[in-house]
C-alpha cells in the first residue's frame, strides 16, 4: 500500500499546478482465470497489473480521464502531462458541475476481503473439476464455462482533500451444461467476496446447471402469445433489474431512462422495494467511498413501489439542487465520464418458495437464463431478449422443456405486473448482468413472448 500511496502522491503534487483538480487511484491486482470445456480445463493464467487512473480539471469545465500501467515516478510524470495536453484540446463538459471537496470520515466496511485467497488460487482447479463432474452427474453429458477470480488494493486520492485505500477479493462464475444436441443447456451462476468459503456454492452452480440440461431434453418449438412468466435471479437481474440503475439523472438527460419525472410514483406493487447499497455485506460492488471521496450510504430507489430518489454524484446534485448519494464513478457513455453510477441494487426478499411460484393455474413460462437483451426504446423500456438455456411451459399441472422464444415487451409495464417474489434473494453477476444485484426469483403476469426469429 506503501507504494500505491506514494504513486497517487506523486501524481497530485506534480499535477496541481497545471491542472484546477486532478484525482489518482493508483490500483495493484492479482487476477486468475480458468476456462474449461468438454469436462476439463483448457487454461489457466494468472496475471500481476499495477495502474494508475486520473481524472484531472483543467480551464475550469474541460474534464479529461486517462488509466494507464505504472511502474515508476517517471511513468506517472509522462501519464500526467499526457492527459493535461490531451484534456486542453477538449470542449467543455456539459456533464460537469464540481467534484467533492469535503474531507470526511468513512463508514466501516467488513467482511471484503478473503484471507485466505491465496490458499484458492491452489484449489481453484480441483474446484473447477469438481464442478464439472457434479455437473455430469446431474446429467449433462459436456460442461463448459469460466472461473475469474481476483484480489486487489487500491489508494486514492484528491487535490480537493479527500484520500482514501482499501482492498477486496472476488470471484465470479458461468458454468454452461450441454447434452449433444446444443438445445438442451442449463446454466449455473455463483459470485462473491469469500472463493475460499464458497466451494459448496460453485459445486452446486455445476449441478443446477447439468440438471437443467438434462430437463431440457426433447424442448419444442414455443408458441408466440401472452403468458405468465417466473423470471430466475439471473434472468430477473437482467430485465427488472436493469430498472433502478436507471433512476440517474444522467441516464435521464441524455435519453436512456424511463425514469424521468416519475418521483413518487407507484410504478411497482407495494411488496417490492429496492436499495442501492454500497455498504451491503458481501456485495461486489461494496465500498466506503464512491470515486470522488463522498462517503457511501444506502439509497432508497424504490419503496413499497414507489420511486423515492435518484442517484447522484457532486455534478448532478448540484444540477438537481440536491446532495450527492455517495454513487459517483467513472463510466464508459461513449468515452469514460464521472457519472452517477450503482453500486449493489438491492431488491428485498419475498416469501415464496420458488415451488410455489411454479405452482400456477394460468399458462407460464418459467425462464432459467437469457442472452442479447437490447432495447428498441430505452427511454420507454420497449426491448427484447432471448431465452438461452432451459426454459420450460407450465401447463395443466405440466412443466414441459419448450425453446426458440424471445421476451418482446416492456420493462416498466413488466415491473408493475410483477405478481410474487421468491425468497431465494441471490446476488447476480455476469456478463450480461454488469451491476451486482441481489434479487430473487419472481413472476410477472402477461407478458409478450415471440418466435426467437421474429
Amino acid at each position: 500500500m506503501g507504494d500505491l500511496k506514494e504513486l497517487a502522491d506523486y501524481a497530485v503534487d506534480y499535477a496541481k499546478d497545471k491542472t484546477d483538480a486532478i484525482i489518482a487511484r493508483c490500483m495493484k491486482t492479482s487476477g486468475s482465470q480458468i476456462r474449461f470445456s468438454h469436462n476439463a480445463i483448457d487454461i489457466s493464467k494468472r496475471w500481476e497489473l499495477l495502474q494508475i487512473q486520473l481524472f484531472a480539471v483543467v480551464n475550469g469545465a474541460k474534464t479529461g480521464f486517462t488509466e494507464r500501467a505504472v511502474s515508476s515516478k517517471d511513468d506517472v510524470k509522462s501519464i500526467v502531462d499526457d492527459l493535461v495536453v490531451f484534456t486542453q484540446i477538449l470542449p467543455d463538459s456539459q456533464f460537469f458541475a464540481g467534484l467533492e471537496d469535503k474531507t470526511q470520515s468513512y463508514p466501516e466496511l467488513k467482511g471484503q476481503y478473503d484471507e485466505k485467497f491465496d490458499d484458492f488460487v491452489e484449489d481453484a482447479p480441483h474446484i473447477i473439476n469438481a464442478v464439472a463432474e457434479e455437473a455430469v452427474s446431474a446429467g449433462a453429458k459436456r460442461v463448459a464455462g469460466a472461473l475469474r477470480f481476483d484480489k486487489s488494493e487500491f489508494f486514492f486520492r484528491s487535490s480537493l482533500g479527500p484520500e482514501g485505500s482499501g482492498k477486496r477479493t472476488f470471484f465470479d462464475l458461468n458454468v454452461r451444461a450441454l447434452q449433444e444436441e446444443l438445445d438442451y443447456s442449463g446454466q449455473g451462476l455463483s459470485c462473491g467476496v469469500k472463493p475460499s468459503k464458497s466451494k459448496d456454492d460453485m459445486i452446486a452452480a455445476g449441478e443446477k446447471a447439468g440438471r437443467f440440461s438434462k430437463q431440457a431434453i426433447g424442448a419444442v418449438q414455443g408458441k408466440p402469445g401472452i403468458y405468465d412468466l417466473v423470471l430466475s435471479p439471473a434472468v430477473g437481474a437482467n430485465v427488472i433489474g436493469s430498472i433502478p440503475g436507471l433512476a440517474n439523472p444522467f441516464a435521464i438527460l441524455i435519453g436512456q431512462s424511463p425514469l424521468g419525472d416519475k418521483i413518487g410514483e407507484q410504478l411497482a406493487p407495494d411488496f417490492v422495494s429496492v436499495t442501492d447499497d454500497p455498504l451491503f455485506d458481501g456485495g461486489l460492488a461494496s465500498r466506503r467511498f464512491d470515486w470522488e471521496g463522498t462517503p457511501s450510504q444506502k439509497t432508497k430507489i424504490f419503496d413499497e413501489g414507489v420511486l423515492k430518489s435518484y442517484m447522484h454524484n457532486t455534478s448532478t446534485a448540484k444540477m438537481f439542487e440536491t446532495e450527492s448519494t455517495g454513487n459517483s464513478n467513472l463510466t464508459g457513455w461513449q468515452m469514460k465520464l464521472l457519472v452517477p453510477t450503482p453500486s449493489n441494487i438491492v431488491f428485498s426478499n419475498g416469501d415464496h418458495k420458488v415451488e410455489e411460484l411454479l405452482e400456477v393455474s394460468r399458462p407460464t413460462i418459467y425462464v432459467t437464463c437469457n442472452w442479447y437483451t437490447r432495447f428498441q426504446n430505452s427511454q420507454t423500456g420497449d426491448f427484447s431478449t432471448i431465452p438461452r438455456d432451459a426454459m420450460f411451459l407450465i401447463e395443466k399441472g405440466e412443466m414441459k422443456p419448450i425453446k426458440n422464444m424471445r421476451i418482446s415487451d416492456n420493462t416498466m409495464r413488466m415491473l408493475s405486473n410483477i405478481d410474487a417474489l421468491g425468497n431465494d434473494r441471490t446476488q447476480i453477476f455476469w456478463w450480461e448482468v454488469r451491476t451486482p444485484t441481489i434479487i430473487p426469483t419472481m413472476r410477472i403476469r402477461d407478458c409478450k413472448m415471440t418466435a426467437a426469429t421474429q
